[in-house]
């Protein structure tokens, strides 16, 4: 520290105003190394700023508002002065220059003015102190002495500062040193957790050489801190800069953090790794790690402790009940994961237990890694459930009454093999070699179940109840008909609408239309409906894209196989047009991608300007179509529904009061599977003279000879007949092959097809969509699925322990799903335990199956008083908002502590 801020340090003293019943100022400077003793000396001679100084006494001015004496206390002259300044001199202001340590009044001649004087320490620590803005200056001064080589650079010591602004002890400069080393930030940086973990990742990038790790603490003198550091917190005694330290820090920190949460016994011989004293501890650090931006490298680290303590295969065979709340280690839920799926895969109906897991996981650790692996285990047992419904088979004998089954029920089943097939793919793209066996195991009973269970029995039931009809009318009564959708469907959904907008998605199925229903239902002031109507036979898209339009009359020409409405061709948008126009004259065609390719002032116009607008888009048919991408329909799928759910937002934003209406050409099949012989009928079933083929359907003339001759054939067994009389005045009638089975034929596609008869080819979504402006008849608000506390005891008794809540509503149409973060509070606002996660997305009817359990751990470190008031707080995730709390008493025995021989 240099002459002149001594000088403005002590002239600062001076000038500071007097406390209300003070005379004057006594300030002694405690030099005990003698180091500025000459510094005292000049100031004795000369006074600040030369001022001169008179039989030691320099005069008031120049910001002294007294006159003030310079004395040196040395051995022979302690009587005289402490007599100068207890009697002989009361008025001036003193300035006392002592070759000895403050605190040291033990046989001390002016022991009483060390008590009532202030004290200055001009050497550079005791100056640090004070710029460093300690509260307690002595103590924080011999902690920074012990670590001169850091602070001996101006960097580092802002550095420090900007993680710990205000020290007040000894521990709190040496977490700041331990904590700037390791890269804190700012003050919520300086912590035990950031230092451990913080040194557990500068390992982990040290892997090759941990000596870099460790280095830089040696090197300012911090070594031997964050080893004693370390071992307090944690209670590892182990060398930090050896090959092994990472491994062995990292497992006895993450075992011990899992010792907590696990029963007894559960990591039975890895006591070595343990400290149940440090247990709680370490669950801290590792809830704080996994909420950082670090948990990349947490995961990281736990792999490593997962594969040096054999912990996958231990995991594996403890009791699901064991490990479904611990969530240290990411390969529980692989353990989790692959038991539940074998046990699936091999006929064990544990949906129940299934269903339960994904729900508790979803709010744990590790669980984005491995979201889609959940996706597919809920999907599977979703599938069990739906056996379980439906064990007795399917038995319906009216048609319309199969139709209605399928659109309230059966279809569910298409919807969860969608979802899991989905989680399939995407599991490809998350490679978890520990799962991929389990999982394709529980994919091939899923396939097996939906392949030969489902399709065959579903449709089986559907054709015995339709087929009569088929044969005599081309479809079934009581059932809306894709025929006479712009004569009688599209009215019933434009309502009294000015503006009505048509989006024909190819190949959109029931089933992927219900899930787009839900997704829009969640919009404000939304008002959805989802109906049904049967697709043209055969339902391929010449023929449901023609049917779509305001027709009296469908032909088929026998040469080209075009379709014509009306007499007019329908291949393409244009001539779609046309034929809309010939109804309507302001009619408008237009693909989606021209539609949103136009600015927003010219679409607005657009719609507003015509009676109908019809809009096509082409994205589940194009994929499933082609060889290469067949395998990707149900990701078409999913792309779809967003697709599609933006558009209707844009189109009734854009114009008020605007009805929309989403329906399809005609649905498809799809089986990832890959197909048995017996599933496809070879060129020599087909009849002798077919018009138009596909592989799931043949048209033929009606009064070909060579057809007549070959219905009476035994092959004709194989196919259901369609009448078709309606299409060029009766001339061609159809035949569809029975349930799922393919029509052998060259190139194209075998897993993806569609033009049959099945409910998944010919039930077409209809689904209407507008909004009610807020304040307006009918508008129904959007709000958040709400969760309460329903466990009855507000009061605490462990360090560990559960609450259950109760969502309210289910999580479906207006109420939106809603993640939720759940901590207790002190009365200061400080948490006091972990942060949880409660996600409020169930959809059941069923309150009992609404109740979420979460489990806390109160922090280490915390001490609490059964006499005070703390409360569970609810939080908005997405928001922050603070949504509820309830006033709890914690009473435990023994809280977690974190200052293990501070």
């Amino acid at each position: 520290m240099n002459q002149l801020d001594i000088n403005e340090q002590l002239k600062l003293r001076f000038a500071r105003p007097l406390g209300d019943f003070d005379a004057r100022r006594v300030v002694v400077w405690h030099d005990p190394d003698g180091e500025f003793e000459e510094d005292f000396n000049k100031l004795a001679a000369e006074g600040f700023d030369g001022a001169g100084v008179a039989d030691g006494v320099m005069p008031a001015g120049g910001g002294f508002p007294r006159n003030l004496r310079f004395l040196k206390a040395e051995e022979g002259v302690m009587f005289l002065v402490k007599k100068l300044i207890a009697r002989d001199d009361a008025e001036n202001d003193i300035l006392l220059y002592r070759k000895r340590g403050k605190g040291k009044v033990e046989g001390d001649w002016l022991a009483d003015v060390e008590l009532y004087a202030e004290s200055f320490q001009a050497d550079r620590f005791s100056l640090l102190a004070t710029e460093l803005g300690a509260s307690n200056a002595d103590a924080v001064r011999d902690a920074l002495r012990g670590f001169q080589g850091y602070f001996a650079s101006k960097v580092r010591i802002k550095k420090f500062h900007d993680c710990m602004p205000e020290p007040s002890s000894a521990e709190d400069v040496e977490v700041g040193v331990l904590a700037a080393l390791l890269g804190a930030a700012g003050p919520e940086d300086a912590s035990v957790g950031f230092i451990v973990r913080g040194y557990m990742r500068s390992l982990l990038k040290c892997r090759e050489n941990p000596a870099d790790a460790f280095d830089p603490f040696a090197k300012y003198g911090a070594d031997e801190a964050l080893s004693n550091f370390v071992a307090r917190k944690t209670g590892f005694t182990g060398a930090l800069d050896e090959t092994s330290s990472l491994e062995a820090l990292a497992s006895h920190v993450l075992v011990s953090a899992a010792s907590f949460v696990l029963p007894d016994g559960a990591l039975s011989g890895l006591e070595r790794c343990i400290s149940k004293q440090h247990a709680p501890f370490c669950l801290s650090i590792v809830r704080d790690w996994d909420r950082s931006e670090g948990a990349a490298d947490l995961y990281e680290v736990a792999r490593i402790v997962e594969e040096s303590c054999g912990l996958p295969a231990r995991f594996a065979g403890l009791p699901l009940d064991d490990i479904v709340d611990c969530d240290v280690f990411p390969c529980i839920n692989e353990a989790i994961l692959g038991g539940l799926m074998v046990s699936l895969a091999d006929g064990a109906d544990r949906a129940e237990e299934a269903h339960r897991v994904c729900a508790r996981r979803k709010d744990l650790a590790w669980h984005n890694y491995v979201a889609c692996y959940f996706d597919a285990l809920d999907a599977a047992a979703s599938l069990c459930d739906f056996r379980r419904e439906h064990a007795g088979g399917f038995h319906v004998a009216q048609a319309k009454e199969v139709w209605r089954a399928y659109e309230t029920d059966w279809y569910r089943a298409d919807s969860f093999y969608r979802h899991l097939c989905h989680s399939f793919e995407l599991c490809k793209t998350k490679p978890r070699p520990a799962l991929e066996g389990p999982l394709r195991s529980v994919v091939g009973w899923a396939e097996n179940l939906y392949s030969n269970w489902y399709i065959e029995g579903v449709n089986a039931c559907w054709e015995n109840a339709a087929s009569s009809q088929w044969a005599s009318a081309g479809y079934i009564e009581g059932v809306p008909r894709e025929r006479r959708f712009y004569w009688e469907v599209l009215p019933s959904c434009k309502g009294s609408a000015k503006n009505a907008v048509v989006v024909i998605s190819d190949a959109l199925r029931f089933e992927v239309a219900a899930q787009m229903a839900r997704v829009l239902e969640r919009e404000r002031g939304s008002v959805v409906a989802l109906s049904s109507m049967q697709a043209v036979f055969p339902s391929v898209t010449e023929f449901g894209m023609a049917a779509l339009l305001p027709q009296r009359d469908l032909s088929l020409d026998w040469e080209t196989g075009t379709v014509f409405a009306n007499g007019m061709p329908t291949a393409t948008t244009s001539q779609r047009e046309a034929v809309l126009r010939a109804t309507a004259a302001d009619a408008r065609a237009l693909r989606v991608e021209d539609f949103l390719d136009l600015p927003a002032e010219e679409r607005k116009a657009l719609v507003k300007g015509a009676s109908v607008v019809y809009l096509y888009h082409n994205k589940i048919d194009s994929t499933g179509e082609k060889i290469a991408t067949e395998d990707d329909v149900f990701k078409a799928c999913a792309d779809e529904i967003d697709s599609l759910c933006a558009l209707a937002r844009r189109l009734t934003s854009e114009v008020q009061g605007c009805q929309v209406t989403i329906t399809a050409d005609h649905g498809f099949l799809y089986t990832r599977g890959e197909l048995r012989e017996c599933g496809s009928l070879d060129k020599g079933d087909m009849p002798l003279s077919p018009v138009v083929a596909g592989k799931r359907h043949i048209v033929a003339h009606a009064d070909d000879a060579e057809w007549a001759d070959s219905i009476g054939d035994p092959a004709s067994t194989l196919f259901v007949e369609m009448n078709m009389s309606d299409v060029s005045g009766g001339r061609y009638t159809g035949l569809a092959p029975h349930r799922a089975i393919r029509i052998k034929q060259p190139g194209g596609t075998r897993n993806y097809v569609h033009g049959g008869l099945t409910l998944q080819e010919l039930c077409v979504p209809v689904l209407s969509f507008r909004r009610v402006r807020s304040g307006a008849k009918g508008f129904q608000d959007t709000q958040a699925a709400t969760i309460r506390v329903l466990s009855e005891s507000r009061r605490i008794t462990n360090s560990l322990f559960n609450v259950s809540l109760l969502q309210e509503e289910p999580a479906a149409g207006k109420v939106l799903p809603c993640e939720y973060e759940l901590v207790f509070l002190d009365s200061s606002g400080n948490e006091v335990s972990d942060v949880v996660k409660a996600h409020a997305d169930l959809t059941s009817d069923n309150p009992q199956d609404r109740v979420i359990k979460v489990r806390f751990s109160l922090k280490a470190g915390c001490s609490f008083n059964s006499k005070e008031a703390y409360y569970l707080v609810a939080r908005d995730k997405s928001s922050g908002v603070q949504v509820w709390r309830e006033k709890y008493r914690i009473e435990v025995a023994f809280a977690p502590v974190d200052d293990f021989g501070w």
